[in-house]
């Protein structure tokens, strides 16, 4: 729970209260400022995409493993058509990479053959298709020789999950949405089957409408609306990230499927090239009891990699300069849960949001706009609404030129503060600049990446921190890592200024 307990939303009266900075609840709160309307997003967390949706691989999914019927399967198409028109708008780096999924067993290609022609034909992922094993080697040289053929979906994407989240909330907040971080749901008051007061650790609001997109916790914010008939089931999975040296090995999305192998509720991991040059690697899938389980393990990792070594045998634990565990918020169902209330009227809960759900989350949020809309008999566009956000720039990506005019205009774009991944002074300025500023080392990381690169912040971090806390105009020892409790530095020593 944030550490933070004030008055700050006091009396607020928002139309549409959205609970959950993650990717389901930034894109609703970005869509519905379509509308002149007053939106407020909560997050309990110091920052935006902390849990689930800045803890996946970033996959833009095709769909060749759902089954017809499902939300998750009425969405994942929709969603993955709309990718790259919002990433355009909201200046985020997205590429089509293709998947292949992998089989060593010939005997199985005329059955996987049919498989994939009812996925293509009656369940309409139209992009699948059975490509032999030289189609595959030709394609990515670094697999296994052993592969008799493979499925391969080119509408395959990949997104970095925490920037998208952070735009989407930040276009939000530019079209007049307000997000509060560090602000967490500890009750409800519910009359005559409406939601009347919301209780914060920053004051009471009282909403026409709630939006419950609270992940894990989605279930506790159902109960607290006297409307849940839904339970979620944690399930921990665990990704290593390697060098961006390992990333020439292969710059698509694969995993191996052995048939004889059952893999549970999970894809058995994989290997996805991502936006940023790195390897991703996993994720592994196992039930826990704890919805903030984010420990790892090594047996996770051990069992990843020995499975995609199958995929490619180049891959190599040397490689991994970090690795993180994110916890899902399935159903009983295995199935999204996108519905307005059972028993309580003014609530929509979006549920049980685990994979796919980065990529449906474009075409969730434009149903849940029309839901809230209704709910609320109607409103006005808003007049001022822009869909493009301007991204922070680039130096890494830019032309000799373009860094030199930059420079000339700023030169704190010359001055490189993260040697691994090229990061200047003026974009880390620039994150602190944003829209919705998170002034912490890990605020800073997520949103222009010092820190990201091999020495893992080993040499960038305390300038990032000194950086700062000149921006915050106080001393080192109050720039945190990422909340409260992370503290950095405690003061002085032997004597010295704080600020050395």
């Amino acid at each position: 729970m944030p550490a933070v307990s004030d008055s700050a939303l006091e009396g607020e009266k928002p139309d549409v209260l959205i609970i959950g900075g993650g990717i389901s609840g930034a894109s609703i709160a970005r869509e519905l400022s379509r509308w002149n309307i007053n939106i407020l997003l909560v997050e309990k967390e110091p920052d935006l995409a902390m849990q689930a949706s800045g803890r996946n691989d970033g996959e833009v999914h095709p769909g060749i493993d759902l089954s017809k019927g499902s939300l998750k399967h009425y969405y994942i198409r929709k969603g993955n058509a709309m990718y790259g028109d919002v990433c355009k708008e909201l200046g985020v780096d997205f590429r089509r990479v293709g998947q292949y999924v992998c089989f060593n067993e010939g005997w199985a290609k005329p059955l996987i053959s049919l498989y994939v022609k009812k996925k293509k034909y009656i369940d309409k992922i139209e992009d699948s298709e059975v490509i032999s094993g030289k189609e595959l080697l030709r394609r990515e040289p670094n697999f296994s020789g052993g592969f008799k053929f493979a499925i391969s979906n080119p509408s395959t994407g990949c997104v970095c999950p925490y920037g998208l989240t952070i735009a989407y909330a930040e276009n939000a907040v530019t079209n007049g949405a307000k997000v509060m971080l560090n602000t967490a749901v500890t009750g409800m008051k519910v009359e005559n089957g409406r939601i009347t007061e919301v209780t914060t650790n920053r004051g009471t609001v009282y909403p026409k409408i709630v939006i419950n997109a609270a992940g894990v916790f989605s279930e506790e914010i159902a109960r607290m609306a006297n409307d849940r008939f839904f339970s979620i089931h944690p399930r921990r999975g665990t990704n290593s990230i390697t060098d961006k040296k390992a990333g020439v090995y292969m710059h698509s999305v694969a995993s191996i499927k052995e048939l004889a192998r059952s893999t549970g509720h999970t894809k058995g991991g994989g290997i996805l090239h991502t936006v940023h040059g790195n390897l991703l690697i996993g994720p592994d899938a196992v039930e826990t009891s704890e919805k903030e389980d984010f420990a790892t393990y090594p047996e996770s990792i051990e069992k990843v990699f020995t499975r995609q070594k199958k995929t490619m045998p180049a891959l190599s634990e040397r490689d991994i300069i970090t690795y993180f565990t994110g916890v899902r918020a399935p159903t009983f169902e295995e199935d999204f849960i996108i519905e307005k209330g059972r028993k309580t009227e003014n609530i929509i809960h979006v549920a049980g949001i685990q994979s796919p759900g980065l990529t449906t989350a474009p075409a969730v949020a434009k149903d849940v706009e029309k839901m809230a809309v209704e709910m609320l008999g109607g409103a006005q566009k808003n007049p001022s609404f822009n869909p493009v956000r301007k991204p922070i720039p680039q130096i890494r990506n830019m032309s000799d030129e373009e860094r030199a005019k930059m420079i000339e205009k700023n030169p704190d774009y010359g001055e490189i503060v993260c040697r691994c991944e090229e990061i200047s002074k003026g974009e880390i300025i620039d994150a602190l600049n944003s829209p919705i500023c998170v002034p912490t080392v890990d605020g800073v990381k997520k949103r222009v990446r010092p820190g990201m690169g091999r020495c893992q912040g080993g040499f960038c971090s305390p300038l990032v921190t000194k950086i700062i806390a000149e921006f915050l105009k106080s001393p080192l020892s109050e720039v945190r890592k990422s909340r409260d409790g992370s503290v950095i530095t405690y003061g002085a020593t032997k004597g010295r200024n704080s600020d050395e």
